[in-house]
């Protein structure tokens, strides 16, 4: 198998607020682990792993981190809508300690009525791609004042015992105005494949210079692996790796036993058959040649007391 991709997905360190369900909201990094973070990512670029390329979600506590490490090592940006968090709804943002106990669910009528868009966002020099789009959150403030003070008032009615049924089966519960889980999976694979297209055609291009130049005695052997650094949240690494490693993404053990830490790292390396290449451009085209993925780290924390 010829590697020619090798991509790390870290999730953003902890935030500024109590504990609480942190899904579209768009909500700030710790300042002081996110310094950390940033140093240790830019030590990595002094070794033979550095990094040529940067995608992360445009959510603060992703996109600062990823900003601030572009500009300092001079790397490409890029930012995915389709990356960002699942949206939770009314209990998005809502401090754990402050989920009322009573098993009075939320008004209907009330929930009936707020109104829920799809948003396309557009980010100065990006080009959006096919599976980009996010429902829109309260938080962020796109022409929905109506909307604010609907959730603010659901909010308020927000119980515990809804929360706790989600939490046994995410597949099948969903909270009240928020994202359901098949169409937050369906959101991920849209954009994950579109990183996968995206960076693939870059490494075979890369790999494919390096056959083209005269191959010395001291020339490496291999060309070298493209390596993409790739800043989201924890659901979202949940669902590549499901879908990666062929889990049942629906149950609820694979979110409360598979623990991905803050700042921790998950590495996934692609790789296609190493085939004679008149051979290869015969029985696949170059977009449709087969590629394995394979998981060989999950959440490795990076730094201590993260």
């Amino acid at each position: 198998m010829l590697v020619l991709l090798v991509i790390d997905l870290i999730r953003h360190v902890k935030v500024v607020g109590q504990p609480a369900l942190y899904g579209c909201t768009d909500v700030a990094p710790v300042a002081s682990d996110n310094s950390r973070l940033l140093k240790y990512l830019v030590g990595q670029q002094k070794t033979a792993h550095a990094y040529q390329s940067i995608i992360c979600s445009p959510l603060r506590r992703c996109q600062l981190l990823a900003t601030e490490f572009s500009q300092l090592c001079q790397l490409p940006l890029e930012l995915s809508v389709g990356l960002q968090e699942m949206n939770f709804g009314c209990f998005d943002d809502i401090p754990f300690e402050g989920v009322h106990f009573d098993a009075k669910p939320l008004d209907s009528v009330l929930l009936s009525e707020v109104p829920v868009n799809s948003i396309a966002v557009k980010e100065v020099g990006l080009e959006k791609v096919p599976g980009d789009e996010v429902l829109s959150c309260g938080r962020q403030g796109h022409n929905i004042s109506n909307q604010e003070q609907y959730f603010k008032q659901a909010k308020a009615k927000a119980h515990w015992s809804q929360l706790e049924a989600f939490f046994q089966a995410p597949a099948e519960v969903i909270l009240p105005q928020a994202e359901a889980l098949a169409d937050f999976h369906s959101r991920v694979m849209k954009a994950w494949q579109n990183v996968l297209t995206q960076q693939v055609a870059i490494a075979t291009e890369q790999a494919a210079n390096f056959h083209a130049k005269p191959q010395g005695p001291l020339a490496k052997k291999m060309p070298a692996v493209r390596r993409v650094l790739v800043i989201v949240h924890g659901g979202v690494i949940r669902m590549i790796l499901a879908h990666i490693l062929q889990l049942d993404w629906q149950q609820a053990s694979w979110y409360q036993k598979l623990q991905i830490g803050h700042g921790s790292l998950s590495r996934i390396c692609i790789s296609q058959p190493y085939q004679d290449k008149n051979q290869a451009q015969h029985l696949y085209p170059q977009a449709e040649q087969p590629l394995h993925q394979q998981v060989t780290t999950i959440a490795m924390p990076l730094l201590e007391d993260f």
